[in-house]
């Protein structure tokens, strides 16, 4: 009697502390996400800005972090200890999407991100420059609207009248290309993808109520992009 007793009470002891383990253990999968190896791309672990005078006193880039072998992002909890090294260039903050968006300003300098995901520390340095415009032409007819990028990378022009048959020509200025472009003129697209070009040239008619021009600029030496915008605004 004794003996059998014995088995039942050590059978419902293991039974017991199965039970246990299965609703006690910790989390498993949470931690080992955490843990996990998340890099940062290459091209956004040295990035190279520009501070416009007359667009926003402020934006921002978004950096991309994923778990190696996807395209799997962390969740925001696991980031902790984000900081810039100088928060007058450069300011992070984490989204409840968990992505990391970088604030930089309208000064000149460098600044290094860093957080950490589990033993984890990421880095992304970030250089502002002073800005010059990578445009040395941009006539759209006989008007050169080159001026209107030298301190903006936005340019509005007001018409009432259809603008027919105008040759838009574009020259980069030295050290820098045409990486893109996408023109939009009444019910006609144009788009370039990808590109190293130094000059472009085509004639179209500008008669939509909003047709545009926008242009992404490279600069082969600090490998930095700035994207330019003309907007054809009919009144």
């Amino acid at each position: 009697m004794k003996k059998a007793m014995k088995k039942t009470v050590s059978t419902l002891l293991a039974f017991a502390i199965l039970l246990t383990g299965i609703l006690f253990a910790p989390q498993a999968g949470t931690t080992a996400e955490a843990a996990a190896s998340y890099y940062l791309p290459s091209s956004y672990r040295n990035m190279t800005f520009f501070c416009v005078p007359d667009d926003l006193p402020a934006t921002y880039v978004t950096l991309k972090v994923y778990k190696k072998g996807t395209f799997q992002k962390p969740k925001a909890s696991y980031i902790k200890n984000i900081g810039s090294s100088d928060r007058s260039v450069a300011r992070p903050y984490i989204d409840k999407a968990g992505d990391i968006r970088v604030y930089f300003f309208k000064k000149t300098g460098t600044a290094t991100i860093s957080f950490q995901i589990g033993r984890q520390t990421l880095k992304s340095k970030i250089t502002i420059k002073e800005y010059t415009s990578p445009l040395s032409k941009f006539k759209i007819g006989g008007r050169n609207f080159a001026s209107r990028f030298a301190s903006s990378t936005e340019c509005n022009f007001f018409h009432e009248n259809t603008l027919d048959s105008q040759n838009v020509s574009i020259k980069a200025a030295k050290g820098w290309r045409i990486s893109s472009m996408k023109m939009k003129y009444g019910s006609g697209t144009f788009e370039i993808g990808s590109c190293k070009k130094t000059t472009f040239s085509k004639k179209v008619t500008f008669d939509g109520d909003a047709d545009y021009i926008s242009l992404t600029m490279y600069h082969a030496k600090s490998k930095a992009y700035v994207t330019l915008t003309w907007n054809c605004i009919k009144e």
